[in-house]
C-alpha cells in the first residue's frame, strides 16, 4: 500500500436525493486520514477522522444486533400476553357461565 501524500478525489456512482436535488457524492481522502464528503456543486462540506467512520460503522453494526434482539425479546412478550389475555378471559367467560347455571338450579 502506498502512503497518502496527496487528496484523493472521487465521485460516487450514483445520485442521492430526490428529483432535481438529487445530487452525486464528492469523496476526498486527505492527508491525516481525514474523509471529506460533499454534494456536486455545493460549497459545504463534512469531514470526519476516518477512524470515527470506523467507529461509526462497527457501533451501527452493534446496535443493529441489539435492536433484532429486542424486537424478538418484544415478540416474545407479546405473545406472552395474548396468551394471558386469552386465558383470563376464557376463566371470566366459563365462570358467569357455571354462575348462570347455580342460578337456574335454585
Amino acid at each position: 500500500m502506498t502512503a497518502l501524500i496527496k487528496i484523493v478525489r472521487r465521485v460516487s456512482q450514483e445520485a442521492y436525493g430526490h428529483g432535481k436535488k438529487a445530487r452525486k457524492l464528492l469523496i476526498a481522502l486527505e492527508k491525516g486520514d481525514l474523509i471529506t464528503i460533499h454534494e456536486h456543486r455545493r460549497r459545504t462540506k463534512q469531514t470526519a477522522r476516518v477512524y470515527d467512520v470506523l467507529w461509526w460503522m462497527l457501533r451501527s453494526e452493534a446496535d443493529r444486533a441489539h435492536m433484532e434482539r429486542l424486537r424478538q425479546i418484544k415478540a416474545r412478550k407479546a405473545s406472552r400476553l395474548a396468551e394471558q389475555r386469552q386465558r383470563s378471559a376464557e376463566r371470566r367467560l366459563f365462570r358467569r357461565a357455571d354462575e348462570s347455571d347455580i342460578g337456574q338450579r335454585f
